[in-house]
């Protein structure tokens, strides 16, 4: 269940909204912008734009090494990259990804392609939450599991969470059944290939 229209606001009065940059919109979800994690701290003075479109250290490098593996591993049959993948679903909905998995010929590039992607990837995999969940949302679990569903709902075959606060990692194929393991156990991303995340970390100078 959503918030109502007046919590969803944050109590933000049209002032506030105002100021905030268009830059700082994350996704927008049935019709609601959905902000950057920080973007409170940008009202009150406390961070700039630059230091809110900002990742982590460590969230950069597990979507690098993924991103890395899935180059090597996958054939030419694929395409795998990591730029926050504007995906539209519907009016009003418009989602992020930070790694998709498209097959060949699952989508076509030209130079008019300048919006965002109507087309579901193969493959979804999100590391670590980037939006601010506490206008519109009931809770961040509440927000990826809201997510997931549309995105399955959409076409996407598998949606894949990564936490680094937790360790874990969710898989989702369909509905109905959820995967939630640790880090340090196998998970397919693909037709096939198999990847453990501890190790695979752990490979390219981890030292948690």
């Amino acid at each position: 269940m959503y918030k109502t229209l007046d919590t969803m606001t944050g109590n933000k009065t049209m002032a506030e909204v105002a100021q905030i940059p268009k830059i700082l919109i994350y996704e927008e979800f049935d019709g609601h912008p959905i902000y950057r994690k920080g973007y409170k701290d940008f009202l009150l003075g406390l961070k700039t734009v630059e230091e809110i479109m900002g990742t982590s250290a460590l969230q950069w490098f597990i979507t690098m090494i993924l991103t890395k593996f899935l180059n090597r591993n996958l054939s030419d049959s694929y395409y795998a990259g990591s730029a926050e993948l504007g995906i539209h679903l519907s009016h009003g909905n418009n989602q992020s990804v930070g790694i998709a998995i498209y097959r060949s010929g699952q989508i076509k590039i030209g130079l008019n392609s300048i919006n965002y992607s109507s087309v579901p990837p193969a493959v979804f995999i999100e590391v670590d939450i980037k939006a601010d969940d506490s206008d519109f949302f009931l809770s961040e679990s509440d927000y990826f599991q809201k997510k997931t569903e549309k995105l399955l709902r959409f076409g996407v075959e598998r949606v894949i969470w990564v936490t680094s606060s937790t360790q874990r990692v969710m898989i989702a194929d369909n509905l109905e059944k959820w995967v939630i393991q640790t880090w340090n156990q196998d998970f397919e991303l693909i037709d096939g290939l198999t990847v453990n995340l501890w190790n695979l970390l752990r490979e390219n100078g981890f030292e948690g």
